[in-house]
């Protein structure tokens, strides 16, 4: 092992035995079940510029894979631990992750770019199946990538560029970047400038200027059944998005380089007059860079939500399933809508309202994709799903699939 890399034997590989990261406890509605004991080896440490962890059930309990967790948004190497790392160390996975190199607001520097994090994820896999092979004297029979928003981008773009490092992959609600697609940049200005507007908080907006402002957020691809969820999007996601991936992909406009404040979130005009359509020449540039380009030759599964309002079905998924179809690829994908399915399933705590937590399709998704892979069985068909019965089948998850909802 690697100096820089702290190894240690547990009793528990699961959040049971290592606690709950608040990276990790932040995503979820209900944890997963736990219904068992995973010993084994647990290590963390650095690799390259980025903080990593690696979870070896013991060999014993090993089913001879590796799955690659790719972490959402700017999150620590702990977050997808109660997503994806419980699910699968339980049923005898190796798993490995980190926090891309960028924790935090490492991207409001402009110096610094999302394009770093493949060069980390090749890093993080090749090293994890390094040691795996180490710790358990053959190598990784079948290797798996996965991750959630950022990273869900990350699945995508390992899956086009390094085909050769997995067996397969399954996004939940990727975010695509696309010099020719809608992106963060051309949708997020729009919401800001429109909401506000929309709920009349300057008390003095028209019936009609505000039936305008609502028509604006619906054209930006928000599901109009997701309004009464607009409000904790603005506050939590919009504004700051906007601000550090505009920052980072567009530093020269002036307003992007002023710190974060959070009296944006009563007047967001400061950012809400971005000028994307003038700008597009300039974040493009960056962007080409960074972009998807649908040319996968091994499997993907893509799950996500119709109601979630910061990167929206038909901008982030849909899209990305046409650039697939257009590269000729769409033998290897499959495109899941998930009815009534948020952002973060996290936001259902405090406001469950008609929704219906994503995380028992994702689990699913995974273990279609094991089947796909090793036995080939055809995985559910491209489509819209309201019912988990529907598209789990025969498959017990570990995640909760309650259906009560309250209005």
């Amino acid at each position: 092992m690697d100096p820089s890399i702290c190894m240690e034997t547990v009793k528990d590989l699961t959040t049971n035995g290592l606690g709950v990261d608040p990276d990790a406890e932040a995503l979820v509605y209900e944890r997963p079940s736990i219904n068992s004991l995973v010993p084994g080896l647990f290590c963390t440490g650095r690799l390259s510029a980025a903080r990593v962890l690696l979870r070896m059930p013991s060999p014993d309990l090993w089913n001879g894979k590796l799955m690659i967790g790719a972490t959402p948004a700017v999150r620590n190497e702990y977050s997808l631990d109660l997503l994806l790392s419980d699910i699968v160390i339980q049923r005898g996975y190796a798993y490995a992750a980190c926090d891309k190199g960028t924790p935090q607001l490492t991207l409001r520097d402009p110096s610094r770019s999302m394009e770093e994090w493949t060069d980390i994820y090749a890093q993080l896999t090749d090293w994890a199946a390094s040691h795996v092979e180490s710790y358990y004297g053959s190598k990784a029979q079948y290797i798996y990538i996965s991750g959630v928003s950022n990273g869900g981008y990350i699945t995508r773009r390992m899956m086009e560029l390094y085909p050769h490092r997995y067996h397969g992959g399954v996004e939940w609600e990727g975010v695509l970047w696309h010099t020719r697609q809608r992106h963060l940049l051309t949708t997020l200005p729009v919401m800001v400038q429109s909401y506000p507007i929309y709920r009349n908080w300057r008390g003095d907006y028209s019936t009609a200027e505000r039936a305008s402002a609502f028509e604006n957020l619906i054209e930006m691809g928000l599901h109009p059944d997701s309004e009464p969820f607009w409000d904790v999007y603005y506050r939590v996601y919009w504004l700051v998005s906007l601000w550090l991936y505009g920052r980072n992909l567009d530093p020269d406009w002036k307003p992007f380089a002023a710190e974060w404040s959070k009296d944006w979130l009563e007047n967001p005009q400061f950012l809400a007059d971005y000028p994307w359509l003038e700008r597009l020449p300039f974040f493009n540039e960056r962007i080409k860079r960074i972009e998807n380009n649908g040319q996968i030759t091994k499997p993907l599964l893509s799950v996500a939500g119709n109601y979630d309002c910061l990167i929206p079905f038909r901008d982030h998924a849909e899209a990305y399933a046409k650039l697939v179809e257009s590269a000729g690829a769409s033998t290897y994908h499959r495109l899941y809508e998930i009815d009534r399915g948020n952002h973060v399933d996290g936001l259902l705590r405090s406001h469950r309202g008609k929704q219906q937590p994503v995380l028992p399709y994702y689990e699913a998704a995974l273990m279609h994709m094991e089947r796909w892979v090793e036995k080939g069985f055809s995985p559910p068909q491209s489509g819209k799903y309201e019912k988990i019965e529907d598209f789990a089948g025969d498959i017990a998850l570990f995640s909760k699939s309650s259906s009560d909802s309250s209005d």
